[in-house]
This record gives C-alpha cells, structure tokens and sequence, in this order.
C-alpha cells in the first residue's frame, strides 16, 4: 500500500555523534505536503547535539530508553510515553542517559527542506 512505510525498509542515515536517523513519512515517500515524519536512534552515551529549526516546528515522542533534553529554559529527563514540542527557533538537545539506545520519533511542520522532493536538473 502506497501509504504505508515500514521502518525496517529504510535505510537509516548515521550520525555523530553516535546515532541513526531514518526519514519515514515525506514528499519523497508518501506525497505529504505539510510535514514530515522519522525515527531517531540515539546510542548509549550519545546525543543529539544542540540545534534550531528556525522555521519548523518539531514534535517527538519517546518510544523507549531514558534521555535528557536541554534548552536556554533549563533541563527536562525523559522516559518513554512522553511527548515533546519545539518552537521554530528554541535551541535545544537530546543527551541519552540510560543504559539502552533512546528511540523516538519526530514530526516536523513545515517539513525540513531536505525532506521535500529535490528539483529536478
């Protein structure tokens, strides 16, 4: 079915520090036109380094392991179940603080330009 992605297909993008990210729903994928959507799997000892989306706004959901997020605002630990929403523009962080990978899965509207279909040559 042309509207379902299964993770396991997607070949993950490596990261560092240490971790993978895989870009799930999108333009390229699926056809979305208003956002975008992907997994995150942060190791042991790892983390996702400070950053901004100046335009998009970002939702995540923790889907296991334990982290911390860190903004100007001050820091939040993170256990699975809980949600997080980002603000275009607010600086922030993910330290993973547990003893297994931290997954999660991220939602950005607007979707990231790198997640649209590239122009044609």
């Amino acid at each position: 079915m042309k509207y379902v992605v299964d993770a396991a297909d997607v070949e993950g993008v490596k990261k560092v520090p240490n971790r993978v990210s895989k870009l799930l729903l999108s333009e390229r994928s699926v056809g979305i036109q208003g956002f975008s959507m992907g997994q995150n799997v942060t190791e042991v000892g790892s983390q996702i380094p400070e950053h901004a989306h100046e335009v998009s706004e970002e939702g995540m959901y923790i889907v296991s392991g334990q982290g911390r997020l860190i903004t100007d605002e001050g820091e939040q630990d993170l256990v699975a179940g809980m949600a997080i929403y980002m603000p275009p523009g607010v600086k922030h962080s993910i330290v993973n603080t547990g003893d297994e990978d931290l997954k999660l899965v991220w939602v950005y509207s607007p979707a990231l330009p790198q997640h649209r279909k590239q122009a044609s040559a």
